[in-house]
C-alpha cells in the first residue's frame, strides 16, 4: 500500500531504481551453491584428518584429544578475528572478491599443513593459515544468501518482470526454502569429504604409497582443488556493481576531502524532515520497495561503522537468536566431524582393539572405517532433513523450527554420549539424530540471519560466523582436553547448548502476539516492525489470505 503523502514522481523513481536492480543468474546461484559445497567440505576433511596426522606424519601416541583441541581451538580463535573483518570487507568490495581469496587461502593451507614437522609451534601455524581462509569461506556463505534473498529469482526462468516489488519483498523475508538448499549442499559436501576425500589416503596406499606420504598427496590433492574452486567462483559469482576495491579507495579519499560537505547536507535533510513532515514515510516506501528491514539506516558507512553494525544488531530478537543458533549449528559441525571420529579411535585403543603398527590400515583399520560410517551417516541424515527444514521455517516459522532442531539436538547429544559401545546397531540412530539436529540449527538460524538485507548484511554474516567460533572455542579446548579423561564430554556439551538454545527459542515463540492464536497465519518474515512515525507501535509481519499486511490503529 502506497503511503498518501509520498509523490508519484518519488513512487516512480523508487520502482525505476528497483526495476533496473540486476538479477541474479542461473550461474550466479549455481556457483553460490558451489561454495556452499566446498566450504564444508575442506574443513570436514581437515578435522577428519588432523588426528592421523599427529599419529602418521608426527608419530604422536598420547594426549592427542588435547592436541585436537587445540587445533580447532587455534581455528576458531582466528575466526573470532577474522570473520566480522571479512564480513565487513565485503560490504565494501564485493563478496565475490572476498570468497575467492578465501578459497586461495584454504587451499595452500591444506597443501602446506603436512609439511610440518612437529606440533608446536609449525602445525599450529599452519592451522591459523588454514583458519584466516575458512573463516572466510564460512562468512560468505551467510553473506552471499543474504544477498541472494533478495534478488529477483523469476528473472532467472522467466523475464516477466510485472509485479516484482511483491515478489522482492516475499523472497527476501521468507527464505526458508532458499536456507534449506543451501543446507542441502553444504550437507551434501560434508557428505563427499567423508565417502571421498577421507579415502583417498587408503587409496593411495593401494597404489604403492607409503602411510606419510599417501596422508600429504591427499592433502595436497585437496589443497590445489579449493585453489581451482577460487578461480572457479571468481569468475561466476556476480559482483555487485557498488562495490569493488577501487570504489572503496575512492570512497575514502572522497570522503577525506568531503566530509564537512557532508555533515552541512546531513543537516539541511534534517532540516527538510522536520518541516515537511515526509522523512519517514519516505524512507517507509523506499525500504518497502526494496523488501529491507528499515530499522538500520542505510547510510554510507565507514568500515569500522559497518563492523560495529554487525555486533550492535544482536539487540534484535531475531538476529539474536539466529546467532545462538549459529553457534550450535558450528560446534555441532565439528562435534561430527572432529569428535565422533575421536571417539571412536579412543574408544577402539581403550578396549586394545588396535595394534601399534604406524600404517593406518594395520593399526586401526576398523576405527577408521567406523568413524568414517557414523559421520556418513550423520551427514547423510543432514543431507536428506535440509529441505524439510527450509519448508518448516516458511511453514511453522523460523523460531519454532530452530525450537525443534534444538529439541532434537539434546536428545541425540545426551544419549550418544551415555552410549558406550559405538559399534552397537543403535549408535547409527543416535548419529541420525545429531545430524539431524545440526543441520536443522544451520538451516533455522541462516534463514533468520539472511530474512533482512541491508547496507551491512556482510557485517552480520561476519559476527554470525563469530558466534559459531566462540562455541567451538569453548566446545574443542574444553572438550578436547576432557574427553582424554571422559570420552562423551564434547557431546554433553553440545547437549546443553542446545538445550540453551531450546529454552532461548520457546521464550521468544511464547511471547505475546508473536504467532496468530488461531495457527493459520504464516510468518512471513520473522521481522519486527517499528512504527515509522514513532508512535510505538510495532507488529509481526504476516501473510494473509491476500497477501497483504493489515493494521488496525486506534491511537
Amino acid at each position: 500500500m502506497r503511503p498518501n503523502n509520498i509523490s508519484e514522481d518519488r513512487v516512480g523513481e523508487d520502482l525505476s531504481e528497483s526495476e533496473t536492480r540486476p538479477n541474479a543468474t542461473l550461474l550466479n546461484v549455481l556457483a553460490y551453491l558451489l561454495s556452499c559445497f566446498f566450504s564444508i567440505a575442506f574443513l570436514v576433511f581437515l578435522n577428519s584428518m588432523q588426528s592421523f596426522i599427529l599419529t602418521v606424519l608426527l608419530h604422536l601416541k598420547d594426549n592427542i584429544g588435547d592436541f585436537v583441541g587445540t587445533l580447532g581451538f587455534t581455528d576458531e580463535l582466528v575466526s573470532v578475528i577474522m570473520c566480522p573483518l571479512w564480513g565487513s570487507l565485503s560490504d565494501k568490495i564485493g563478496t565475490r572478491l572476498v570468497c575467492s581469496m578465501a578459497y586461495i587461502l584454504v587451499g595452500t593451507g591444506l597443501v602446506i599443513f603436512v609439511s610440518a614437522r612437529n606440533m608446536y609451534p609449525e602445525l599450529l601455524i599452519l592451522r591459523m593459515v588454514f583458519a584466516v581462509g575458512g573463516s572466510g569461506t564460512a562468512a560468505m556463505v551467510t553473506a552471499l544468501l543474504s544477498e541472494i534473498s533478495g534478488f529477483k529469482f523469476r528473472s532467472i526462468t522467466s523475464h516477466n518482470s510485472s509485479d516484482s516489488h511483491p515478489e522482492i519483498n516475499k523472497n527476501a523475508a521468507r527464505n526458508g526454502n532458499l536456507s534449506g538448499l543451501v543446507g542441502l549442499f553444504t550437507g551434501f559436501g560434508a557428505v563427499i569429504a567423508v565417502t571421498v576425500f577421507l579415502p583417498i589416503p587408503n587409496k593411495l596406499e593401494k597404489w604403492g604409497l607409503s602411510p606419510e606420504d599417501a596422508l600429504r598427496r591427499a592433502f595436497h590433492i585437496v589443497g590445489g582443488l579449493a585453489i581451482a574452486v577460487a578461480i572457479i567462483l571468481f569468475f561466476t559469482l556476480r559482483q555487485d556493481p557498488n562495490k569493488s576495491v577501487t570504489k572503496w579507495i575512492n570512497e575514502l579519499i572522497d570522503k577525506n576531502k568531503n566530509i564537512g560537505a557532508a555533515d552541512i547536507n546531513d543537516n539541511l535533510h534534517d532540516f527538510d524532515v522536520n518541516i515537511n513532515g515526509t522523512g519517514a514515510n519516505t524512507a517507509h516506501q523506499e525500504r518497502e520497495l526494496e523488501g529491507a528491514d528499515y530499522r538500520y539506516p542505510t547510510k554510507n558507512l565507514s568500515y569500522f561503522s559497518l563492523l560495529l553494525k554487525g555486533f550492535t544488531a544482536a539487540s534484535e530478537p531475531d538476529i539474536c537468536l539466529a546467532y545462538i543458533g549459529g553457534l550450535v549449528a558450528r560446534s555441532a559441525s565439528v562435534a561430527v566431524s572432529a569428535f565422533i571420529p575421536l571417539y571412536i579411535n579412543q574408544w577402539f585403543y581403550d578396549q586394545e582393539l588396535c595394534s601399534q603398527a604406524d600404517n593406518i590400515k594395520e593399526s586401526c583399520r576398523s576405527a577408521y572405517i567406523l568413524s568414517s560410517m557414523l559421520t556418513g551417516v550423520a551427514e547423510t541424515f543432514a543431507l536428506v532433513a535440509a529441505p524439510f527444514w527450509g519448508y518448516s521455517c516458511d511453514r511453522f516459522g523460523k523460531e519454532r523450527s530452530l525450537a525443534g532442531s534444538a529439541f532434537i539436538g539434546v536428545v541425540g547429544f545426551f544419549t550418544f554420549a551415555i552410549f558406550h559401545n559405538p559399534q552397537h546397531r543403535l549408535a547409527f540412530l543416535w548419529v541420525s539424530l545429531i545430524g539431524v539436529s545440526q543441520i536443522g540449527a544451520i538451516v533455522c538460524s541462516l534463514s533468520l540471519c539472511t530474512a533482512r538485507r541491508t547496507e551491512y548484511s556482510g557485517s552480520i554474516a561476519g559476527v554470525y560466523s563469530v558466534t559459531g567460533a566462540v562455541g567451538i572455542l569453548f566446545l574443542t579446548k574444553l572438550g578436547g582436553w576432557a574427553s582424554d579423561k571422559l570420552r562423551g564430554t564434547p557431546f554433553f556439551i553440545m547437549s546443553f547448548l542446545n538445550l540453551l538454545l531450546l529454552v532461548v527459542s520457546l521464550k521468544i515463540n511464547l511471547k505475546p502476539g508473536y504467532f496468530s492464536l488461531l495457527g493459520r497465519d504464516r510468518l512471513l518474515s520473522g521481522v519486527e516492525v517499528q512504527d515509522p512515525e514513532g508512535r510505538g507501535i510495532s507488529f509481526r509481519e504476516s501473510e494473509l489470505s491476500n497477501n497483504s499486511v493489515h493494521i488496525s490503529n486506534n491511537l
